[in-house]
């Protein structure tokens, strides 16, 4: 399948993936609905973003990059909002997605960061290089930017 990124223009783009998402048990992109509609996340500080991946005229995939809210520094970014759609997973679309992510760090973010509760996400961002953090209620894994 052909991919292209592009940045997210409009929440209501996510409206089928999130209707899937809370169809396999997650919410978090209603919450990214909710909180650009709301004002109170748009992805818009400064090295912020959302991203998605549309493949066969579809949004397949979507991945954030925020400021991290949890951490006091201000170069540390975070990946939110991470989803792939179902039947295109283990496809490389979130390694596409977060590889995007990645490459927009150097010269605004010197860590990435992010939590996970889940053993096979864990094994997902470790291959590309994040590393495991203990006893941080917010961070399971973070990523040190090379400039």
């Amino acid at each position: 399948m052909a991919l292209t990124l592009q940045p997210l223009a409009h929440p209501d783009q996510l409206d089928l993936l999130a209707e899937e998402a809370r169809r396999q048990g997650y919410r978090m992109l209603d919450r990214l609905q909710q909180e650009w509609r709301e004002g109170t996340n748009r992805f818009d500080r400064e090295g912020e973003c959302v991203l998605i991946a549309v493949g066969e005229d579809r949004i397949v995939g979507v991945c954030g990059l925020n400021r991290d809210p949890y951490c006091s520094l201000n170069d540390v970014g975070r990946v939110r909002r991470l989803y792939v759609a179902y039947e295109v997973r283990r496809r490389g679309v979130g390694r596409l997605l977060v590889e995007a992510i990645q490459q927009r760090c150097p010269g605004v973010f010197q860590q990435l960061r992010l939590r996970t509760n889940s053993s096979a996400a864990s094994t997902f961002y470790e291959a590309l290089g994040f590393r495991p953090v203990e006893d941080e209620p917010d961070c399971t894994h973070v990523w040190n930017v090379s400039a």
